[in-house]
């Protein structure tokens, strides 16, 4: 992707405030359903897969709404749009505040943002009451993001804005030393200052350019990986880079490995020894017998065993299908798994 600049969006362009706890949520949804981002987000996915369990205790629903009114709506492929009230520019102190805004946004602005996201592409019938501004299908999609926000983004949220924080300062000092292209230059190896042109590498099929005409453009770090502005009518486009990125980054990322190489499960396996507590962090992802063994890096029949003690110890569920057993996490499980990784 290309992002032209004039000398008035050189002018315009500038770090990013307060961040957004729903665009965080947004984000971080695309993340969790995808297995994007990296490896880094790996213990991230299985803490909040933990956390789900634990919400959906004792009996698993077999679609949760946050699923129905949420995760419909963040995108499923990176180079999809996101509806523009899922992700505002301008952060508000609380998730609650802006799902406030959320829920007084006018009906002709939902309109025209899901229109605009339904010509990239398909979008669930029920998105027709949201467009119109159906009070009960707005509570819905707030209610769904609440419930998300808690398990998945709360939690790990005062870590996430001290990285965000920090990068912010780091990019306020780059504008201070060698002005906006200093900037521009050092947001990491996916993306390319060439004067006037920013060049974002992205996996769309298609290179496309984006023309800010004016506007100019915010630059926002993110946690949960990056986010390239694609309509063409947003007030003030704001480009989502990943925090820490590139020379001079103010930050390790916030689910980067701590220094020393300290493993995140490191007081679980002091209980249940190292190779259950591999086991139980790769059963957090839902596998069956071969893909936990290959994932562990033990023969088929040490991780059969040991699948077999944690299932004994109610930590472990398996379900067997013809040939393939399957095994989850319990609730006591999940709850063992989030306590082990802080």
């Amino acid at each position: 992707m290309r992002i032209h600049f004039t000398l008035t969006d050189l002018a315009r362009t500038r770090i990013a405030g307060r961040p957004s706890p729903l665009a965080a949520a947004t984000f971080s949804a695309f993340r969790l359903t995808q297995r994007a981002g990296g490896p880094r987000l790996d213990d991230w996915r299985r803490l909040v897969r933990a956390g789900f369990a634990l919400l959906d205790a004792p009996a698993p629903r077999p679609q949760r709404p946050w699923q129905t009114y949420f995760a419909q709506l963040t995108a499923s492929d990176p180079a999809h749009p996101v509806p523009r009230f899922l992700r505002p520019h301008i952060g508000l102190e609380s998730l609650e505040e802006e799902l406030e805004r959320l829920l007084g946004t006018p009906s002709r602005v939902l309109r025209a943002d899901l229109e605009y996201v339904g010509r990239h592409r398909p979008l669930p019938g029920w998105t027709r009451h949201l467009a119109a501004g159906d009070p009960a299908t707005v509570a819905g999609l707030a209610a769904a993001v609440r419930t998300y926000h808690r398990v998945a983004v709360a939690p790990f949220w005062r870590r996430i804005t001290a990285a965000l924080a920090a990068d912010r300062a780091a990019r306020t000092r780059q504008l201070g030393e060698g002005g906006v292209e200093h900037v521009l230059g050092g947001l990491g190896p996916h993306v390319r200052w060439r004067p006037p042109v920013l060049e974002v590498r992205t996996t769309a099929p298609l290179a496309y350019d984006y023309h800010l005409r004016g506007r100019g453009l915010v630059l926002a770090p993110g946690a949960f990986g990056g986010y390239v502005p694609c309509d063409p009518d947003d007030e003030q486009p704001t480009l989502y880079y990943d925090v820490g990125a590139g020379a001079g980054g103010g930050a390790p990322h916030p689910f980067a490995p701590p220094p020393g190489g300290r493993a995140p499960y490191e007081a679980l396996a002091a209980l249940i020894g190292h190779s259950r507590a591999a086991v139980l962090e790769v059963v957090a992802d839902g596998v069956t017998t071969g893909q936990l063994a290959r994932r562990v890096g033990l023969s088929p029949a040490s991780a059969s065993e040991h699948a077999s003690v944690l299932r004994r110890a109610g930590l472990v569920v398996t379900r067997r299908s013809g040939r393939w057993s399957f095994h989850s996490l319990t609730a006591l499980g999940a709850e063992l798994l989030a306590a082990g990784g802080g």
